[in-house]
């Protein structure tokens, strides 16, 4: 009853600063209904801070958005979408707000199957009979290159709607569970009530895959890849998409569909310098210099911009500056602007040119008043295009004979009222597209004018295609390593400004869509290829005493193998040791040199080049002393205390031997140098002496007590 009481005077306070909303609204589900479904849920009574807003979307539906706050530290928070007629909670996300103090804790409290059944009920109390409709899918996400271990801080669900055994695309509950607290960090209740087409008469995987390769299938392509980083460039040859990324095949009719707002994840991937040895400048600031000395004047590069386009009256140039070209080291960029001085309504002009061989690169007119003039178009696609190539051949004709010009493939609604058209051609080397190569045009479709201009050449080498694979070949690898897949699809008809559902064929969700020419390896962002996937099951460890350790240590990303047997019997070697220990703490090999997967294999099959990089991080961090391991030197108790008590930061402490008293009966047996180390791993129950009483400094550590040791380091780091 108090409780029941207490709501009632918070609700009538809140509300009362918001009945005009309420007054402007016609909702089965009141504001009051909306902050109770909640509350009911959810304590609110932390937050100092609480408001209410209204949306409508076209009129069909009417959304609460329901949002606490804490105005003091951690200045958490709770949003809330409820949807005003039905009474759905759509969305919830929770902060927890920032802690300086809150690290990220390397074991979590919930494992995965813990964190699923928490999402699972939740689902089930707010949306039961959607929930029996859906599926727990695991999608495949772009991959970025590994740079270290990451705990897991949340885990990630997507129940998505199945009907007659189809997915359907956007439908469905998402839900995000807190790894070291199984609350609900984030949920999205996505469901469409329109009807969906009968899933007969439909065309055969077979024909659709048919359709991929003769109508879209893979594109040749010279790819540049630039670290920005490193400013390193790498040009290969992929394959990759060709035409829209979005490929939907019709399931009943087998024609291409085309949706502007769909892509193929779905709604639901790089000089001899002079020597001055008086100066004092270092090599690279002599370059810096000998390169800016060859640059043409600010002047000059405005004279250039005026050979190609007329600046009309009214514009004043405004600034300039000389800069380095960020995608190309070694070359100078002039950008220069001019600005309208004499109209309201303004305009501006930006224009780039080579600082080094003085060709103009880009420039684009901005005429902000044209938009509110009246339109009649002049000029349609096919006479802009005659005025785009006019340019082209007149002031770069060598080049445009090596350009193809890239068709649009999207469907224009209504092309008489296109103000501008675009065109992009792509530069042919060896008559293989060069993607980050070609021309950009803008033409104006009322005066037939170039209001926009870029170019992009680089004078680079070009790996030989004499070896590549065939394109009937990688399709048909595409085919069957991604493959496609029968959805139901939200389908855009950008001429009735509708959407319908229809049965489609689509590609499917890949953790790359871009392919080594020549071997088809799929390629990352940057153009390395994507680690295969390791799924780790061993299956020597079922019913072994450290089986719990050494699956949690799987689970966390620290093993992860090939193989199928871990050898827990077998003695591990300090090399693998400090590796395994390296993984754990999630520490880096060097700067620059990522930690690679960890494959545990055979003592005959490991890299020593490879185990070496390790023990020289462990070295450089003060967790190991010079010549303390070696990489086939199997590992000793008295070691392993010492490796990680000093990784867990108390090496000040533990060198300080004499301080401890003998924690047990064999002290004599351990190095001076180790009595602390041993003394703070007994205390801390990383290792424990036998059941005489002696620690058996020398003993060997077998792979299972090196797990046990590891993750008994890893629970010290969380408590």
């Amino acid at each position: 009853m108090k409780k029941r009481l207490a709501l009632i005077l918070v609700l009538t306070f809140v509300f009362s600063s918001v009945v005009p909303v309420l007054a402007l609204t016609n909702t089965v589900i009141s504001q009051e209904k909306a902050v109770e479904k909640v509350k009911n849920i959810f304590d609110t009574t932390s937050y100092d801070r609480f408001n209410i807003n209204y949306n409508e979307n076209d009129g069909k539906r009417k959304v609460w958005e329901l949002n606490w706050s804490n105005t003091k530290s951690p200045y958490g928070s709770l949003s809330a979408s409820i949807d005003a007629d039905t009474g759905d909670i759509l969305h919830i996300y929770m902060y927890k707000g920032y802690d300086p103090d809150r690290k990220t804790l390397p074991i979590p409290k919930y494992n995965e199957e813990e964190a699923r059944k928490i999402a699972e009920n939740f689902a089930k109390k707010l949306q039961p009979s959607e929930f029996a409709k859906t599926r727990l899918i695991d999608r495949e996400e772009p991959v970025y290159p590994l740079e270290r271990t990451s705990y897991r801080d949340s885990y990630y669900f997507n129940f998505t709607r199945i009907e007659n055994d189809i997915p359907v695309e956007g439908n469905g509950i998402n839900m995000r569970v807190g790894a070291h607290t199984g609350e609900i960090e984030n949920y999205s209740f996505s469901w469409s009530w329109e009807p969906l087409p009968p899933a007969g008469n439909l065309i055969s995987m077979e024909d659709a895959e048919k359709v991929f390769s003769d109508e879209v299938g893979l594109r040749l392509v010279y790819q540049r890849y630039f670290d920005y980083r490193t400013r390193d460039e790498n040009i290969k040859l992929v394959y990759t998409l060709d035409g829209p990324r979005g490929v939907l095949i019709d399931a009943v009719t087998g024609k291409l569909l085309e949706d502007e707002y769909y892509d193929v994840y779905g709604r639901g991937a790089a000089e001899e310098s002079m020597k001055m040895s008086d100066s004092g400048f270092t090599p690279v600031e002599i370059k810096e210099v000998e390169v800016t000395k060859n640059c043409i004047s600010k002047e000059a590069a405005i004279d250039i911009v005026k050979k190609y386009i007329s600046i009309p009256d009214g514009y004043k140039q405004r600034s300039a500056n000389l800069y380095e070209d960020y995608d190309n080291p070694d070359q100078k960029i002039w950008n220069i602007d001019w600005q309208k001085t004499d109209d309201d309504e303004g305009g501006s002009i930006y224009a780039q040119v080579h600082a080094i061989n003085s060709e103009l690169l880009s420039f684009n007119f901005y005429d902000y008043g044209r938009y509110s003039k009246e339109f009649k178009q002049k000029y349609g696609r096919a006479a802009a295009q005659k005025k785009a190539e006019e340019f082209l051949k007149k002031f770069q004709l060598n080049r445009f004979e090596n350009v193809q010009l890239e068709e649009e493939r999207e469907q224009v609604t209504s092309p008489e009222k296109i103000r501008e058209h675009y065109f992009n051609y792509t530069r042919l080397v060896n008559d293989i597209p060069y993607t980050a190569n070609g021309f950009n045009l803008t033409v104006d479709a009322q005066n037939g004018e170039i209001t926009g201009y870029r170019m992009r050449w680089h004078d680079r080498e070009f790996p030989n295609a004499d070896e590549v694979l065939t394109k009937d070949d990688v399709d048909a690898r595409f085919i069957k390593n991604v493959g496609l897949e029968l959805v139901y699809a939200s389908i855009y008809n950008s001429k009735e400004q509708t959407s319908n559902y229809k049965l489609v064929y689509k590609i499917k969700p890949s953790k790359s869509y871009t392919f080594d020419a020549f071997d088809f390896k799929p390629l990352d962002y940057s153009g390395k290829p994507v680690e295969e996937e390791i799924k780790t099951i061993f299956t020597d460890i079922k019913g072994h005493w450290a089986e719990n350790d050494i699956q949690l240590l799987v689970n966390l990303g620290v093993i992860r193998s090939a193989e199928d047997k871990f050898r827990p019997d077998e003695d591990i070697t300090e090399g693998d040791f400090v590796k395994l220990l390296m993984i754990a703490k999630n520490h880096r090999i060097s700067d620059d040199t990522p930690i690679p997967i960890i494959k545990l294999e055979s003592q005959d099959s490991q890299s020593n080049e490879d185990i070496q990089k390790y023990i020289d991080a462990a070295l450089k961090l003060g967790w190991i002393k010079p010549g303390e391991a070696e990489v086939k030197r199997f590992l000793s108790r008295e070691k392993a205390t010492a490796f990680v008590v000093r990784a867990m930061g108390f090496e000040k402490v533990a060198s300080l031997s004499d301080i401890y008293k003998d924690t047990v009966k064999d002290i004599a047996s351990i190095k001076p140098e180790y009595k602390g180390h041993v003394a703070i791993a007994i205390g801390l129950k990383l290792l424990s002496s036998a059941d005489d009483g002696n620690f058996k400094p020398k003993n060997s550590v077998n792979r299972a007590q090196a797990a046990t040791i590891l993750v008994r380091m890893l629970k010290n780091d969380s408590n």
